[in-house]
């Protein structure tokens, strides 16, 4: 048993699937649909002001700029939700949380 949950490293420390998924996952989730929000934005104000005939091409530069680097900053989590995504299911279907609520509830009914 200790070698497998060693083996998974940080899903381990965790003492169900759901408080793994709450700490690892979600955070980088919310993360990803907040900066693909800004990025929306920041290319809509690239939108709206390229209409108006006395705007300086460097402002809408710069909007669009900053959607290519949130676009890059999005992807550079995606990468890190893939890695976590992909140890956090190889530790559900390994069955360390079965194995510690095995432990658990028989540490329980000894006390």
């Amino acid at each position: 048993m200790g070698e497998t949950v060693e083996k998974f490293g940080f899903a381990a420390k965790y003492k169900s699937v759901g408080e793994l998924f709450n700490t690892e996952i979600l955070p980088i989730i919310d993360s990803i649909s907040r900066l693909g929000v800004a990025a929306d934005g920041f290319a809509s104000a690239a939108n709206s002001i390229s209409h108006i005939n006395f705007t300086e091409q460097h402002e809408i530069k710069e909007l669009l700029e900053l959607v290519f680097e949130i676009r890059r900053s999005a992807e550079d989590l995606h990468c890190l939700l893939d890695k976590r995504l992909d140890a956090a299911i190889k530790t559900v279907e390994s069955g360390v949380y079965d194995i510690k609520n095995i432990k658990e509830a028989k540490e329980e009914q000894e006390k």
